[in-house]
């Protein structure tokens, strides 16, 4: 009986990307793909899986209504963002750690779009709520069971919560330009996906798996 990979994920398209570009490279895998844990179970019945490999961000439930900001708002708010301008203004004349310096000024651009992603993805009711959920549910009813993440959208805060909460690995899948870019990109970091997985999957503690 071949090793079963339970796959978890809000999104058709994912899905699409997993069966067709990953479960392809991986045929000494069995995957078993669902949306949600409640469905995952339904599918599984009683055979227990070698690894959840879980989306990360989704639906929060709690949020009725999702909306897009308005591109006014979002305008205002980058208004105030520290531009390129401000990481060179007068760096020359600095007295100190010159790299520090620069670094800094350049993270704080970086530092003000990912909250005002985080604004934005709030809006929409889209964070790490979902994701979390289903690693509980693991934890409770597949003590025994590794958990990883494959995320596309996940910050470092995001990364803090998931190791806090215990997950066995993080990894990111692959952004095209496109979605057929997206499919090559995937389809090329499949085997190395893969091979992070059979390594989880050969050293989770027996005393786990028991």
């Amino acid at each position: 009986m071949r090793p079963i990979i339970c796959f978890i994920d809000d999104s058709g398209f994912e899905h699409e990307l997993v069966k067709g570009e990953i479960a392809a490279c991986g045929p000494h895998f069995e995957f078993v793909q669902a949306y949600t844990f409640h469905e995952a179970r339904s599918l599984l019945q009683n055979v227990t899986p070698a690894l959840f490999l879980l989306d990360l961000w989704g639906q929060d439930e709690t949020v009725t209504s999702p909306q897009i900001t308005p591109r006014e708002d979002v305008l205002e708010k980058i208004s105030g963002f520290p531009a390129l301008t401000d990481v060179y203004t007068g760096l020359s004349d600095f007295k100190g750690d010159v790299g520090n310096e620069y670094l800094k000024r350049f993270f704080a651009i970086v530092d003000s779009w990912r909250n005002l992603f985080e604004s934005v993805c709030a809006g929409m009711g889209q964070n790490r709520k979902y994701g979390l959920k289903n690693l509980a549910h693991v934890r409770t009813f597949y003590p025994g069971v590794p958990a990883v993440f494959y995320t596309r959208k996940s910050l470092i805060s995001d990364a803090v919560a998931l190791f806090e909460a215990g997950v066995d690995g993080l990894f990111i899948k692959p952004t095209g330009k496109t979605d057929d870019e997206t499919r090559r990109l995937t389809r090329e970091n499949a085997p190395f996906l893969l091979k992070k997985i059979e390594r989880i999957i050969d050293a989770y503690p027996k005393s786990r798996k028991a």
